[in-house]
């Protein structure tokens, strides 16, 4: 299947195999994996897609390095990825507890989300290119745990967006909105997910959802996708749908962080908070940590709410808010 689709491209195209193979190789070390990946041989893509390459190589220089080639005619990603730290990093999400305080982070949760971005597409891809021990190890993807792993980020990041918009709902009501249909386009990304379809993307949510032969999820997409006439009563029909749809393994608490981009300065019985020097907020108070540190702010329950002072924060996009499972659940499962 996976061939089929890569050729049906090709062919449309005028490309042959060797020209994409060709672009595995862009200097910077033998490739140990190149895998064809994306939209495309997913089943998703159209006469519009491009054609996504994702090549391991044995470079302990590099980071991650995405070159653009156009030299086919044909807009082809080729994203170059250190090999044993690609592996370290699936390594860690299969054998890992998450999401724990100590890692919920605005930087931490990003980089989980493009860690799983970047296995799943491996895991979903036709290898182009492969030496051992990357063939075995590109084999260990297709079990189940990774599976597991993409249904429990969907689930988790459901309940994210809809404690955020639980709280923005009285002061911003259309950002509340939009961020309850975000949460509900998760929580359908996690039910895809458990039927099977582990492509890391959200925008192909309901492709997802028409190949798991879904349809009631498919009618809750329209829904939700459909521009409120009135916002919080969204808010409520969408938060009532992330509790429908999706159970977390273990209460998630709400933790709020600084965003990124804040500096804070104290004055008198007050301190002001800035964000990227462009806007501020005074808060009636002097014990909050220093702007650029990862100390949690506030944490509780599901349904507690922060006080006052530092929802106001939250509200005026100050804060970044994550959910983490509490350490006396983690220990007691």
């Amino acid at each position: 299947m996976l061939e089929k689709r890569l050729q049906g491209f090709l062919e449309e195209r005028r490309l042959h195999i060797d020209d994409v193979i060709g672009e595995t190789d862009q200097g910077l070390g033998r490739p140990a994996l190149a895998v064809a990946a994306g939209s495309v041989l997913a089943g998703f893509g159209n006469r519009r897609s491009d054609l996504d390459l994702l090549v391991l190589v044995e470079n302990d220089q590099l980071t991650r390095f995405p070159i653009q080639s156009h030299e086919h005619g044909t807009l082809i990603d080729v994203n170059i990825r250190q090999a044993s730290a690609v592996r370290d990093r699936t390594a860690q999400l299969r054998d890992s507890s998450w999401p724990r305080f100590e890692t919920v982070t605005q930087e931490a949760w990003n980089h989980r989300r493009r860690t799983i971005k970047t296995a799943s597409r491996l895991a979903l891809g036709l290898k182009l290119v492969v030496t051992e021990p990357w063939d075995s190890w590109h084999a260990g993807l297709q079990e189940p745990w990774l599976a597991r792993v993409v249904e429990q980020w969907w689930t988790v990041e459901a309940h994210r967006l809809a404690r955020a918009a639980r709280l923005l709902a009285d002061d911003r009501p259309m950002a509340a909105a939009v961020r309850g249909r975000e949460a509900v386009v998760a929580a359908l990304n996690a039910r895809a997910a458990a039927a099977g379809q582990i492509y890391f993307t959200e925008k192909w949510v309901g492709e997802k959802l028409k190949a798991a032969g879904d349809p009631q999820s498919l009618a809750l997409l329209r829904e939700v996708l459909t521009p409120p006439l009135t916002p919080l009563d969204r808010v409520a029909r969408c938060l009532d749908l992330v509790g429908e749809l999706t159970r977390p393994a273990a209460p998630l608490h709400t933790v709020l962080r600084w965003a990124t981009g804040i500096g804070t300065a104290q004055l008198d019985d007050r301190t002001v908070v800035d964000r990227w020097q462009l806007r501020a907020l005074e808060i009636p108070r002097t014990d909050l940590p220093p702007g650029g540190t990862d100390d949690v702010l506030w944490s509780g329950p599901p349904a507690a709410d922060p006080p006052a002072d530092i929802k106001r924060l939250f509200v005026h996009d100050m804060l970044w808010l994550g959910v983490a499972i509490p350490e006396e659940e983690v220990s007691g499962r």
